[in-house]
């Protein structure tokens, strides 16, 4: 059975700190914590700052607050990492498209352990 990540952990990150909405906002310099709850229901996305800033009050990374999104990122990225890579074989052989097309296998055997060790 395959596990589906949720787009966000803000919410069991947030409870495990014992901050409140309005807390977290206040911390990261807004006047109410309406804005963070629209990020922790994955009604909205946060601008990269304020994602650090989370990353920094909830002691957790990006990656791990927003896991269902990373992981839908990724997927997204393997898709488009082995079309770029066709298209680069097709070309005449050179040190700089070996030098990509080593860097996309790499980056798509990487993806592919990922998804093997969440299984």
């Amino acid at each position: 059975m395959t596990i589906v990540p949720l787009t966000t952990y803000l919410r069991m990150y947030r409870k495990r700190a014992g901050l409140t909405h309005d807390e977290i906002a206040f911390l990261c310099g807004a006047m109410s914590g309406t804005s963070f709850t629209r990020h922790e229901s994955a009604e909205r996305l946060p601008a990269l700052r304020t994602a650090l800033m989370y990353e920094f009050i909830l002691q957790a990374s990006v990656r791990e607050l927003y896991e269902g999104l990373f992981h839908d990122a990724r997927a997204s990225v393997r898709v488009r990492a082995r079309g770029l890579c066709a298209s680069l074989e097709r070309r005449p052989p050179s040190p700089e498209r070996d030098h990509k097309i080593a860097i996309l296998r790499a980056l798509l055997v990487e993806v592919s352990e990922l998804t093997s060790d969440a299984a």
